[in-house]
C-alpha cells in the first residue's frame, strides 16, 4: 500500500524511499483513530489548542471514521461535550427527552385507557416500550445535533483555505473520488516516517471515500492532467493572530519534480493570507529535504526535541516556523 509524506531525502533511506513530507503524523492519526495515549503532540497542542471553547472541535478533529450508517466521528463529539459541559450537555438531551416525551406520554395514556382491562403487563410492557423508544430517539436526535453543529464550525475554520492555486497544482479539499488516487499515493516509505500504520492509511482512505468529514486535509492535484500526486494537512488555531501548523505528502511517482516546496509555499502564503501570523512545521532531524524546503520559503529553525509517533516510537524532531512578513506603508 502506498502512503504518506514523502520529500527527496531522508539519507539514511535507498533514493527509491526518501522522503518529500514534514510530519504530520499524530494529527493525522487522532484524526483517523482517536486521540494517541502516548505523550501530547508537540507539533499541535500549543496553548490555544486548549482552550475550552476549543475543545469540542478539538475532539471532533480526534476521532475514527467507522460505520457509514452512524459514524463514530458523531458519538466521539457527543462525548466530548459531555466531557467538557457535562450541564449543558445534560440540559440539551434533557429537551429532546422532553420534547419526544409529551407526545410519548400522551401515547401512553391514550393506550392505557384503551386496554384498562387487559393484563398490567401489558400495560407495563406498552409504557416500557414507550420510554424506551424515546430516550433512545432521543440520544439519537441530539448526538447527531451535537455533532452537526461541530462539523460546521470546523468546516467554516477550514473554509479559508479552499482551492489553492500554483502554476502546476491545486490544493483543494478531497471528494470521495479522490480515495482510490489518493491511496496510490501512500507508500511503506511514508508510513515509515511518521510511525503510521497501515490502519492509519486504511482508515484516511476510507474516510475520504464515505464523504466523512476530514478537518485540515488537502489532496496536491496536477493542473495539467488532474492527477492527485498527493496531500497536506492543516491545523489552524480559533485566535488568528496565532498559529497555524502544516503536513504534506508526495507520492513515489511524483517526487523529486519540486512539487513539495511548490504546494508548501503556496499553502503557507494561503494561510497567512487568512490572518494567521505564524505557521509552524516538523520533520525528522535526519530529513533534509524538509529541512531545504523550509530555508527555501523563509522559515526559521525554533526548536529540537523528541517527538512521539503514533505507532508508539519516538524520533529526534526539529521544527521551524515561518512568520507572517509585513511590509509598512511607505
Amino acid at each position: 500500500m502506498n502512503i504518506l509524506n514523502s520529500a527527496e531525502a531522508d539519507v539514511r533511506q535507498p533514493r527509491a524511499q526518501r522522503q518529500e513530507s514534514a510530519f504530520f503524523g499524530n494529527q493525522c492519526a487522532e484524526a483517523l483513530l482517536g486521540p494517541q495515549r502516548t505523550a501530547p503532540d508537540p507539533f499541535h497542542t500549543p496553548t490555544a489548542c486548549r482552550r475550552t471553547k476549543r475543545r469540542i472541535r478539538d475532539e471532533y478533529d480526534g476521532i475514527e471514521y467507522c460505520s457509514s450508517m452512524f459514524p463514530t466521528w458523531r458519538i466521539a463529539t457527543a462525548k466530548a461535550a459531555f466531557q467538557h459541559w457535562p450541564r449543558r450537555a445534560a440540559l440539551g438531551l434533557a429537551g429532546w427527552m422532553a420534547l419526544l416525551g409529551f407526545p410519548a406520554a400522551v401515547i401512553g395514556v391514550a393506550a392505557t385507557a384503551k386496554f384498562f382491562s387487559a393484563a398490567t403487563e401489558l400495560i407495563v410492557g406498552v409504557w416500557l416500550l414507550l420510554v424506551v423508544t424515546t430516550v433512545l430517539v432521543a440520544v439519537w436526535l441530539w448526538v447527531w445535533r451535537v455533532s452537526e453543529l461541530a462539523s460546521k464550525e470546523s468546516s467554516a475554520l477550514y473554509d479559508v483555505l479552499r482551492n489553492i492555486e500554483t502554476s502546476r497544482l491545486t490544493l483543494r479539499r478531497p471528494a470521495p473520488k479522490d480515495a482510490v488516487p489518493l491511496e496510490a499515493t501512500i507508500d511503506d516509505a511514508m508510513l515509515a516516517s511518521n510511525g503510521w500504520t497501515e490502519r492509519n492509511g486504511r482508515a484516511l482512505i476510507k474516510a475520504v471515500g464515505r464523504g466523512h468529514p476530514t478537518p485540515g486535509l488537502l489532496v496536491i492535484e496536477s493542473r495539467s492532467d488532474t492527477t492527485v500526486i498527493g496531500g497536506a494537512t492543516v491545523h489552524l488555531s480559533d485566535d488568528q493572530t496565532s498559529f497555524a501548523s502544516i503536513g504534506w505528502w508526495i507520492g513515489p511517482s511524483h517526487r523529486r519534480a519540486g512539487y513539495a516546496s511548490e504546494a508548501v509555499a503556496a499553502l503557507v502564503d494561503a494561510i497567512h493570507d487568512t490572518g494567521y501570523n505564524s505557521v509552524e512545521i516538523g520533520t525528522n532531524e535526519s530529513n533534509l529535504a524538509v529541512q531545504r524546503i523550509c530555508d527555501k520559503i523563509g522559515a526559521t529553525e525554533k526548536d529540537r526535541r523528541p517527538q512521539p509517533l503514533p505507532d508508539g516510537s519516538t524520533v529526534p524532531g526539529i521544527w521551524y516556523e515561518h512568520h507572517r512578513v509585513v511590509t509598512e506603508p511607505t
